[in-house]
């Protein structure tokens, strides 16, 4: 469990680029809306964030953020 945990969100963002899910492997295409870890502190940032698509986000909410903290 890293220190900054309990900071985190999922932030709902628009892909710039082709990227990979991390919770289903599914692709995300440019412009498409997929949700991503962010830390709510504007002087932290994360190198290796989290990235979600509207499904995952639907069916499992913010267990998404419980679930990678174990």
């Amino acid at each position: 469990m890293g220190k900054y945990n309990h900071l985190k969100i999922l932030a709902k963002t628009k892909a710039r680029a082709e990227h990979i899910y991390s919770k289903c492997g599914n692709e995300i295409l440019s412009n498409e809306i997929y949700y991503r870890e962010h830390i709510e502190d504007k002087f932290l940032h994360q190198l290796h964030a989290k990235k979600y698509c509207n499904n995952c986000y639907e069916k499992y909410g913010d267990e998404l953020l419980v679930s990678n903290k174990k």
